[in-house]
């Protein structure tokens, strides 16, 4: 009987220092970089880490999608509600059945070939999304202001896409016009709010950096701070915010200083003090 207990007891001792027999590793999870919204559904897109996949213990991907952040922030997965029914094995997955009232908060996580679920990624926990981002998508034509106090066609209003004369030297429907200043074609353009002239609209303006192009959705990031104008070349990227707190992404495609226009394009979200923007 001493000789058994003392075999169970090293037995024991194996077990805590080597681990259950067959068990592998939880997996680091993908970084989300891609949401496109549909009507009601919302797929998602990930960074591939060969090192992760190319593991002996990576069986696929679970992902998640809730209207409670709160709950994705647990680092234990295995008791989440994963919304797949088998394990993805793809860098894509779509989310059905959404409702386009809510926002909607989506993790993917990495599932080893025990069945168990690592923690979410460490850069990009979670994203948020509306199934149906409403947005008004306009592709127009800006005269570039010059001398003259009663331009026509020098500002826009992006929730209707309606470009608006200058009246007076005022912009009073606007919510940015386009500006110029010296003789020359060189000389500099920008977009300015509304509101730099008597009774204008209100609209903070703000050049986004490399990080951000056309097709990026999420501009959470951006700190506006006071800025209400910016400097404009092409393929240049802003970003605005209303006075109603709407964000709009603006790019500028063409600059033609010999007709005096500016080309642009822009995606307007409808929904006030929601950051998130699809192309």
């Amino acid at each position: 009987m001493k000789r058994l207990l003392m075999s169970c007891f090293a037995l024991m001792i194996m077990i805590l220092i080597t681990g259950c027999p067959g068990s592998v590793d939880k997996l680091a999870a993908p970084e989300i970089t891609g949401v496109v919204a549909d009507s009601n559904s919302v797929t998602l897109s990930w960074k591939i880490d060969t090192t992760v996949e190319n593991n002996s213990a990576f069986s696929g991907y679970n992902i998640y999608a809730t209207t409670d952040s709160a709950s994705l922030m647990a680092l234990e997965g295995d008791s989440l509600n994963k919304d797949n029914t088998t394990i993805v094995t793809t860098n894509t997955y779509k989310v059905n059945n959404l409702s386009p009232d809510s926002i909607y908060y989506l993790q993917v996580r990495t599932v080893n070939t025990d069945d168990k679920v690592g923690e979410y990624n460490a850069t990009v926990p979670l994203v948020s999304m509306q199934p149906r981002p409403e947005y008004v998508l306009g592709q127009v034509k800006m005269e570039i202001l010059l001398n003259d106090s009663n331009e026509v066609g020098v500002a826009i209003r992006f929730s209707t896409g309606q470009i608006l004369n200058e009246v007076g030297g005022q912009f009073p429907n606007a919510d940015v016009f386009c500006d110029a200043w010296g003789p020359t074609t060189n000389d500099t353009v920008q977009i300015v709010t509304a509101s730099a002239r008597p009774n204008g609209r209100s609209t903070l303006v703000v050049k986004c950096d490399s990080t951000y192009t056309w097709d990026s959705w999420d501009f959470s990031g951006v700190n506006f701070g006071t800025s209400d104008r910016a400097q404009i070349a092409v393929d240049d990227l802003l970003l605005c915010k209303t006075t109603e707190g709407n964000y709009v992404k603006l790019l500028v495609e063409s600059i033609d200083r010999v007709n005096n226009q500016v080309g642009i394009k822009f995606a307007y979200q409808t929904r006030p003090n929601y950051p998130h923007l699809m192309p």
